[in-house]
């Protein structure tokens, strides 16, 4: 799968079901549904789940790059993994 970014092109792995499961509840847990706020700490850990899902040798590729940088690709690659999911249309 391609992912376009403003710091360049990258190959990032299929998403499997299993996958897709496990950001979802990550996505969850990283907001109090009752005051929707977000938990950094769980949201950074879900960017790091999916960078380890998505790259092949991430600490390779971003070696050399800004966290912020970084942080932009792999939200980048959070938004294609969850724009891949569609509803089927009634």
């Amino acid at each position: 799968m391609k992912l376009k970014t403003d710091h360049g092109n990258f190959e990032i792995r299929d998403l499997t079901f299993a996958d897709r499961r496990k950001i979802h509840r990550m996505e969850v847990s990283a907001i109090d549904l009752k005051s929707g706020e977000m938990n950094n700490e769980k949201f950074y850990d879900m960017l790091d789940f999916v960078m380890n899902l998505a790259f092949n040798k991430p600490e390779k590729i971003f070696a050399d790059m800004d966290d912020n940088i970084i942080d932009e690709i792999l939200i980048a690659a959070y938004n294609t993994y969850k724009a891949g999911v569609s509803k089927k249309k009634t």
